[in-house]
C-alpha cells in the first residue's frame, strides 16, 4: 500500500461497483480512508468492503440514495461521525437509460437527471459544510464527452452530464473563496455495465480516438488520486477530458 493519500478521507459516491469500484481500491492503496456508497446492491458493496479491508481498514459502507436529500444527509453524518471530516467528495453516481426523445419516458428523463445532476447537486451541497468549516476540500466531479458533444439516443445523459459541467464551474466560483476546489473530469471510453452491451459505442469510440492504445481505466484512476493530492493545490473551475478522442 502507497501513502500518497493517507491523511485524506474521501468518499465515493455510486462506488460499488464500475469506475466507482475502481477509484476506491485505488484510493485505499495509496492509504486514504475511503468511504463506499452504494444504493442497491449490497452484496457487491459488502464484497468491495471486505475486500478493502484485508489491506486498508480506514473504510466505511454506508447504503444511500444520493439523489434524495435525507439520504444524502445520512451519509454525510456517518462519514463525519466514523472520520471526523472529509477531505474530497467525488460525485460518481450514474445511469443510462437511452432512447430518442419521442421514444423516451417522463420517467426516463427524471431518473437520469436525478440520479447524474441532482445527486451532484446535493452531495455538494452537504458535503462541502465541513470543507467550509475546515476552509479546506475538493470536490471531483465524474462528468463525460457526452456532456460536451452531446450524444444521439442520450439526451437525458447528455444533459444530465452537460448540467454537470455547469454546475462544476459556477461550485467553483462559489466555494473558491474557502480554499475548495471543483473540477470536473470526462473518462475516457471504460466498459462498465453502462456500456457492457453496446459493442457500437465502443466501436466509436476507437474511431474517433486518436491514439491505438486504450489505458483509460488507469489514466483516470492515477489521474484522481493526483487531484486529490496536495500535488494539485492551485486549479479549480477545470474539465478535464481523460481521453484521446479530439473534442
Amino acid at each position: 500500500m502507497n501513502n500518497e493519500l493517507s491523511n485524506k478521507v474521501v468518499v465515493v459516491t455510486g462506488s460499488s461497483r464500475g469506475i466507482g469500484r475502481e477509484l476506491i481500491i485505488k484510493l485505499a492503496l495509496e492509504g486514504a480512508s475511503v468511504v463506499i456508497n452504494y444504493k442497491d446492491n449490497y452484496e457487491k458493496a459488502l464484497k468491495l468492503f471486505r475486500y478493502v479491508n484485508n489491506f486498508n481498514k480506514k473504510c466505511l459502507l454506508v447504503q444511500a440514495d444520493v439523489s434524495k436529500e435525507d439520504e444524502v444527509k445520512r451519509l454525510y453524518k456517518e462519514t463525519i461521525e466514523k472520520f471526523n471530516s472529509v477531505d474530497v467528495l467525488i460525485n460518481n453516481a450514474g445511469i443510462c437509460s437511452d432512447n430518442y426523445i419521442q421514444f423516451m419516458s417522463l420517467e426516463q428523463w427524471d431518473e437520469v437527471i436525478n440520479t447524474n445532476l441532482r445527486s451532484v447537486f446535493l452531495c455538494s451541497r452537504i458535503f462541502s459544510k465541513a470543507m467550509i468549516k475546515r476552509r479546506h476540500g475538493k470536490i471531483i466531479n465524474v462528468s463525460s464527452i457526452k456532456g460536451l458533444l452531446g450524444s444521439e439516443g442520450q439526451c437525458n445523459y447528455s444533459a444530465s452530464k452537460a448540467g454537470v459541467v455547469g454546475l462544476t464551474k459556477s461550485l467553483a466560483k462559489e466555494l473558491g473563496a474557502f480554499n475548495i476546489s471543483v473540477n470536473a473530469i470526462c473518462p475516457g471510453f471504460i466498459v462498465t455495465d453502462l456500456n457492457r452491451e453496446s459493442s457500437n459505442k465502443a466501436r466509436i469510440a476507437q474511431e474517433m480516438s486518436v491514439l491505438n492504445v486504450n489505458n483509460s481505466l488507469n489514466d483516470l484512476l492515477n489521474f484522481v488520486v493526483y487531484m486529490s493530492s496536495e500535488k494539485l493545490k492551485g486549479v479549480s473551475g477545470q474539465v478535464f477530458s481523460l481521453d484521446s478522442r479530439i473534442l
